[in-house]
């Protein structure tokens, strides 16, 4: 199988453990994060990629690792490396 590597741009949330003063959070925002991966399952809801791609000759299937699945809402940009 041949799989589109993708490099998606998103927003993620984040938290913090220390005592912040109300007026400090004004400029509080999701952090911008960009992940590079083989494109494994797109839909409405979410994208799905991982790092890696096994193929097991003895067993006839596809395995991956290094899976990441972000929700479409938090996605900004996906760019496609190949084609």
């Amino acid at each position: 199988m041949d799989y589109k590597i993708v490099e998606i741009t998103w927003l993620d949330a984040w938290d913090d453990t220390a005592h912040l003063e109300e007026a400090a959070t004004e400029n509080l925002a999701p952090i911008e994060r960009q992940n590079v991966g083989y494109l494994i399952k797109g839909d409405a809801d979410k994208v799905i990629i991982t790092s890696g791609v096994i193929y097991n000759l003895y067993a006839g299937k596809v395995f991956i690792d290094g899976v990441i699945v972000i929700p479409r809402s938090m996605i900004t940009e996906i760019k496609v490396i190949n084609d």
